[in-house]
């Protein structure tokens, strides 16, 4: 590796430790730790995806993602589509949204996209493949379905918390998920679902190859992802109880929130990122495996497990 490749590595390495750090030491303040958490999922991106896709597809990926979450953001505030009714309170904004909201999008997404390749055996990589299989006319689809459930996941952990108890955003109808409606997370998985699937079909028609590293370059996004699941641990154990009333004069509790915001992360978002560890802990030996079993030949039999060939 060259002196320029071990400094990246050196350097996501760091800013993935200072992440897992904010995620869990913010909230013993009493703070929801998700905004510096995705703060620092910003350069991570930015360096992790040059060095991965390169330049032009990286920069390709952040401006297409920030136009589709500030368009289809800025459509829901004006007609309720396809989020619901809602406004935020925080300056400076690009037209209705704050702007740090893409950039949020474009980290989040970017970290989310590498843990659904991890799920699914590096997915991306066979995208810029100049050979048509049937893998990727799979993956071009499941990818960006399952990076948007992913980042739906994390959503639905974290909302309600960033919303009826923070008001970092106000929900003007309220909802039933601790003054959050449904059709928050049905959105937030259809918006990213579009701008995922984008990306992978540009990945798939300027066939620009991925650059298939070792385990740690897909291990970084997923510790993570897994911390900000985890990191509602901590901000359960130190979050000040009391009571919130959202627009439509319902009161919650926010002890409650909390709770279950935590039980909500610790099956959902901790155990995809456990999953995500098992499936690169076993990548080597599937890739051995594939690379040195032989192909049976042509006309033999290959037993069912569990049968018995005829004497």
């Amino acid at each position: 590796m060259s002196t320029a490749g071990q400094g990246r590595t050196v350097a996501l390495w760091l800013l993935t430790a200072v992440a897992v750090t904010l995620a869990l030491v913010v909230p013993l303040t009493g703070r929801e730790a998700a905004l510096p958490v995705l703060l620092v999922l910003v350069p991570f991106s930015l360096v992790h995806g040059v060095r991965r896709y390169g330049a032009k597809v990286l920069l390709f990926f952040l401006a297409e993602t920030l136009v589709v979450s500030n368009f289809f953001e800025d459509l829901s505030i004006s007609t309720g589509f396809p989020f619901g009714h809602y406004h935020y309170t925080g300056e400076p904004r690009l037209i209705h949204v704050p702007i740090q909201i893409g950039p949020i999008y474009f980290g989040l997404g970017y970290a989310c996209w590498l843990v659904a390749s991890a799920l699914l055996d590096e997915a991306d990589t066979g995208l810029g493949t100049r050979t048509r299989t049937a893998r990727r006319r799979v993956d071009v689809v499941a990818l960006p379905m399952l990076a948007a459930a992913l980042m739906t996941m994390f959503d639905v952990g974290s909302d309600s918390v960033a919303s009826t108890v923070g008001g970092i955003w106000v929900w003007e109808r309220g909802g039933g998920l601790f003054g959050v409606p449904y059709t928050n997370y049905l959105g937030w998985w259809l918006v990213t679902y579009v701008f995922f699937q984008v990306f992978a079909v540009f990945l798939t028609r300027s066939r620009t190859p991925v650059q298939a590293e070792g385990r740690g370059a897909l291990l970084q996004p997923v510790l993570v992802y897994g911390a900000l699941g985890l990191s509602s641990v901590p901000y359960f154990a130190a979050a000040p109880d009391g009571a919130v009333t959202d627009l439509t004069g319902t009161v919650w509790s926010g002890h409650a929130i909390d709770e279950s915001m935590m039980i909500i992360n610790l099956f959902s978002v901790v155990p995809v990122a456990l999953l995500a560890v098992v499936r690169l802990a076993g990548r080597d030996s599937r890739v051995t495996e594939a690379r040195t079993t032989p192909a049976p030949d042509a006309g033999q039999t290959v037993p069912i497990e569990g049968e018995q060939s005829c004497p």
